[in-house]
């Protein structure tokens, strides 16, 4: 009975401390990531972006490469998506120059640019 209660003590407590370790170590790198916010109430949720992208100097549309739903999280600002992105863009296209903007529109109105398009981001990845 007591190594019961243990375990389902230890599931609580590590289902608590799981989203509190998000919001104490935040990346901030990332600040549109609401993977624990409350999202009726998340003003992440409510934040939209659009991403331009050029391969070599050309247009690339993104909806021709990456699935709808990558795209939606990319339109959300996740970064952590957006790397992926930059990183599977520039796995098939080697030593191709791609430049990206991503601007986001917050709640407030502002917009926030998180990406200029000033470097070639193939030369940035690993």
């Amino acid at each position: 009975m007591r190594a019961r209660d243990l375990f389902i003590a230890a599931f609580l407590l590590s289902q608590l401390l799981l989203p509190l370790r998000w919001y104490a170590l935040r990346d901030p790198g990332d600040p549109y990531d609401e993977r624990f916010a409350w999202r009726m109430f998340s003003p992440e949720r409510m934040v939209r972006c659009s991403a331009q992208a050029q391969l070599n100097g050309a247009p690339l549309e993104l909806g021709r490469r990456f699935h709808s739903a990558w795209l939606t999280l990319v339109e959300r600002g996740r970064m952590d998506v957006v790397h992926a992105v930059v990183d599977r863009i520039c796995l098939t296209e080697p030593g191709g120059d791609l430049r990206m903007r991503l601007s986001c529109l917050e709640i407030d109105g502002e917009q926030r640019t998180l990406i200029e398009p000033t470097t070639n981001l193939c030369a940035e990845t690993p």
